[in-house]
């Protein structure tokens, strides 16, 4: 795909459509200097969407701009989806977060500097299985370098985790820690995750997912997969170059840890499933997720231990939840402040990397009067 070259000064009035507040102005002005081509936002409050807003372009090349009907890629975020499809079935009773993952598995997983050691689901939940991704291994699938054929969950995971894996690496595949002592963010747990969802309910991860939470919350713009969904309504990545100050369009990336990491949606849909999220599991009056498994994985009492999200402190006295995600030309972030209920996701098909940049349009976003 050819760059596509762009005067900075001309993002200023790309949204000549939208209204002129000062809220409007003040969010041109920040994509104009985060260099982010689209971007979409929406405030959860009271079980409801407070507002929303729609800026710059979901297809530069084409000058489609961002919609309600955009769908963008949320990367990480991604994670928050399959760790609730999990907990409806924990909800279910099919297990408990303690229980050892090899009962429900048809291969072996340990850690082989721990082997007598199990592997629970709270630690995958938390970043605790002391299962890492190892780099050398998963770039190409990241970097859409690799050119191989399609990899399901279960060969893909059988040889990267088992000792008789092609791509099994002790050293590589798995840090020399006890499961659930040492955190260590890892992309291959949480496709492990997908994969117990699929051997527990006895569905493909995407089919268990279209049925019991998509369809439910009405998330008809929603699919782990790109064609799934309709090529037009998707959110072009594009990555700026400082060099050539031009915007370069990245392609709809898949690869086969995608419950790490591969969702598609719309602004209107994730905030559907944050709204039922901040309804303790509720949506139109039908329960979705149980409640407990909200309060599991989001507890008010953030000294019980929380998984999934992470903790984000709002300003010195408002702690919330939050997750974000990134890959090349996505950025993303939602928040949850499970006191108030209220919530906050913000949606780019462009590359966001800095904290502090996150900070303060979250932060001019939080605070929209």
């Amino acid at each position: 795909m050819r760059p596509f070259i762009l005067i900075l000064a001309i993002l200023t009035s790309i949204n000549a459509w939208a209204q002129e507040s000062d809220f409007d102005r003040e969010m041109l002005v920040q994509m104009k200097r985060l260099q982010l081509p689209g971007l979409a936002v929406a405030k959860v409050e009271a079980g409801k969407v407070a507002w929303s807003g729609y800026y710059g372009y979901q297809n530069l090349e084409q000058q489609i701009p961002v919609s309600a009907q955009t769908v963008f890629h949320i990367a990480s975020l991604s994670k928050t989806i399959t760790a609730a499809a999990l907990m409806q079935l924990s909800g279910r009773g099919y297990f408990s977060l303690d229980d050892a993952i090899n009962r429900f598995l048809p291969f072996s997983v340990k850690n082989p500097h721990r082997p007598n050691q199990p592997i629970t689901f709270r630690h995958l939940l938390r970043h605790r299985s002391s299962i890492h991704d190892n780099l050398d291994y998963l770039l190409p699938f990241w970097e859409a370098a690799y050119q191989g054929p399609p990899l399901d969950l279960e060969p893909f995971l059988r040889n990267y985790l088992t000792t008789q894996g092609t791509h099994y690496h002790p050293e590589k595949n798995f840090i020399p820690a006890t499961p659930g002592s040492t955190f260590d963010y890892s992309n291959m747990g949480y496709a492990l995750l997908g994969y117990l969802v699929e051997q527990i309910s006895k569905m493909p991860f995407d089919a268990y997912c279209q049925k019991n939470l998509f369809a439910p919350l009405g998330m008809n713009q929603t699919a782990w997969f790109p064609k799934q969904l309709d090529a037009h309504t998707l959110a072009t990545p594009y990555v700026f170059s400082d060099s050539l100050q031009a915007y370069l369009p990245q392609s709809q990336r898949t690869f086969p840890d995608y419950p790490a990491g591969q969702l598609r949606c719309s602004l209107d849909d994730l905030a559907t499933f944050l709204i039922g999220w901040t309804s303790d599991g509720t949506f139109q009056g039908k329960t979705i997720i149980d409640s407990g498994a909200v309060q599991t994985l989001t507890p008010k009492d953030m000294s019980l231990g929380f998984h999934t999200w992470f903790m984000y402190i709002f300003n010195t006295e408002t702690p919330m939840y939050s997750h974000n995600g990134h890959e090349p030309g996505v950025s993303t972030y939602m928040l949850y402040d499970p006191f108030s209920k209220k919530g906050l996701i913000i949606l780019s098909n462009g590359d966001l990397t800095s904290y502090t940049d996150w900070r303060k349009l979250i932060d001019l976003c939080y605070r929209r009067p």
